[in-house]
């Protein structure tokens, strides 16, 4: 079974990453947002843990002088953590932990090494909590950005929560941590430090508690709505996983209590299926064009597999449309994606790309990130969580459903059971 995953691109291109956004990134935001809100890219408990924690540890290093940013100590933290669970092993297809090949062979794990470019990924997991930390209460934001949270009383609670019983050479694990942003000690390669920041492990039954009641209750200035459609949504996918039936667009389950919360989440379904098949539409024609030297006249015959592309992406805008969903760029989009001549919709995708592939005149032409057709590590959204058959969702429905289950189980103390039969199919295929 295949997953939308709705993954969004920055609101800035400063390279030439391959992310095709269509110029929907905020749609996209904004469906995923009402299908659950404040849940970001979080699929499993440590990352919210990871992060809150290196955001404590930043405030303890300057106060204990350094002058090393919450970024970089945050993502320090992370890549250590991951650098942890590599050295303990990892079982085939682990996608709680990041940087595998990166991480590999490193030895100096002082913070000044740790902390520098390249030693870890570009989008650390850290960034997929940006938008939970302040809706669940972990941090105080003083604005949007990372570097202006600060770690509130919820997210202490939840780091000793995590941490009890972890004390590298007798410290408490802050101070220690805090103690190796300042260059006080290189001494973190122990089994205390594995134990509390390995993202592979477990959360402890303290912890889970913890976790549960942020995602019930949110922070305090977080909207009834908001937080209704979150526990609603928990509740739903935690009653697929006991085994109630699916359900159909047209029969909401009885654990989403607010009919506009189903609505959503229905339109968000069309709306991704749109989305995805206007992709496979500049994917097909990519591939056709095959070299930075060739271009294809959109007027003209099409090949096959862009004009099947073109009928299957009609028909899911007009599906989308037939809600009567009240976003107003999705529709405008949808409607584009409905335009009866070929060359009319083509010259629509070309020009919210042009990136990869763009318009000249009425040709279709390379952008400057064109590679064929060729993909890489980053096309992927990191914070992708491992694909599962059950339980089975409706087509289309927000990534953060299928994440959501899966922080259903990290709460519950069940994931690595659900885990264990995806990492072993792994290993064998």
């Amino acid at each position: 079974m295949n997953y939308t995953w709705g993954v969004l691109g920055p609101g800035r291109i400063e390279s030439v990453r391959r992310v095709r956004t269509l110029q929907m990134a905020a749609t996209t935001r904004d469906f995923n947002e009402r299908a659950v809100p404040g849940l970001g890219g979080v699929w499993f408990g440590r990352q919210l843990f990871l992060a809150t924690l290196g955001l404590r540890v930043a405030e303890r290093a300057t106060a204990r002088g350094s002058r090393a940013g919450k970024v970089a100590v945050a993502n320090a933290v992370e890549a250590l953590a991951c650098w942890l669970a590599i050295k303990g092993g990892l079982r085939a297809g682990e996608r709680r932990v990041r940087g595998t090949t990166l991480l590999a062979g490193k030895a100096d794990l002082s913070f000044r090494s740790v902390s520098r470019p390249g030693f870890y990924v570009s989008q650390p997991m850290r960034m997929g909590t940006v938008n939970a930390l302040p809706a669940l209460g972990f941090v105080e934001a003083a604005g949007s950005r990372f570097s202006a949270f600060s770690c509130s009383a919820d997210g202490d609670a939840f780091i000793d929560a995590v941490t009890e019983g972890c004390r590298p050479y007798g410290r408490e694990l802050v101070e220690h941590l805090a103690m190796w942003v300042c260059g006080e000690t290189d001494q973190v390669n122990t089994d205390a430090l594995y134990r509390a920041l390995a993202p592979v492990l477990p959360l402890p039954l303290r912890a889970r508690e913890l976790l549960q009641t942020r995602l019930e209750q949110g922070a305090a200035g977080e909207s009834a709505e908001d937080r209704t459609r979150r526990r609603d949504a928990l509740r739903w996918v935690r009653a697929r996983r006991r085994g109630a039936p699916p359900v159909a667009w047209d029969l909401p389950p009885a654990e989403i209590t607010q009919a506009d919360h189903w609505d959503d989440l229905h339109a968000g379904a069309l709306f991704f299926i749109a989305r995805d098949a206007a992709l496979a539409v500049l994917e097909a024609l990519e591939l056709e064009i095959a070299t930075p030297e060739r271009r294809v006249a959109i007027g003209g015959a099409l090949p096959r597999p862009v004009q099947a592309g073109l009928a299957t992406l009609r028909t899911a805008a007009a599906a989308f449309l037939r809600t009567g969903h009240p976003a107003e760029e999705a529709r405008r989009f949808c409607t584009e994606c409905t335009a009866p001549l070929d060359a009319e919709l083509l010259g629509h995708l070309l020009d919210r790309d042009g990136r990869i592939l763009r318009r000249l005149g009425g040709e279709a032409c390379p952008g400057p990130a064109f590679r064929g057709g060729v993909r890489d590590a980053d096309d992927e959204s990191p914070d992708a969580a491992p694909p599962s058959d059950d339980p089975a969702w409706p087509a289309g429905i927000s990534h953060r459903i299928h994440n959501l289950c899966w922080l259903g189980l990290d709460v519950d103390g069940q994931m690595d059971a659900w885990l264990r039969p995806a990492t072993e199919e792994a290993a064998h295929g």
